[in-house]
């Protein structure tokens, strides 16, 4: 397999698995979507803090940001949606 590839199956494995399980576990106490709202609200600002320190312009999302981003979406939703159909 392709490194490139690879390393991008594992850093958005990451990126899902991170966005699920914090959502689950602030959905357990505030509701899954608030507790989404709190994790993308995370997620943009640690994408921001990525450019940053790679002096990019804190505004500017290329694919890979915006790839990220979807990946930690895609985690925080379905966790969402899974305290939606279990815990209401």
């Amino acid at each position: 397999m392709n490194e490139r590839l690879k390393k991008e199956l594992i850093d958005q494995t990451a990126h899902f698995g991170a966005g699920f399980l914090a959502t689950l576990a602030i959905g357990y106490f505030a509701g899954g979507v608030i507790a989404a709202v709190v994790v993308m609200i995370f997620a943009v600002l640690r994408e921001i803090k990525q450019r940053l320190e790679r002096n990019d312009v804190w505004y500017g999302c290329a694919w890979g940001c915006r790839l990220d981003l979807l990946f930690w979406a895609l985690g925080a939703g379905g966790a969402a949606l899974l305290l939606f159909i279990y815990f209401d």
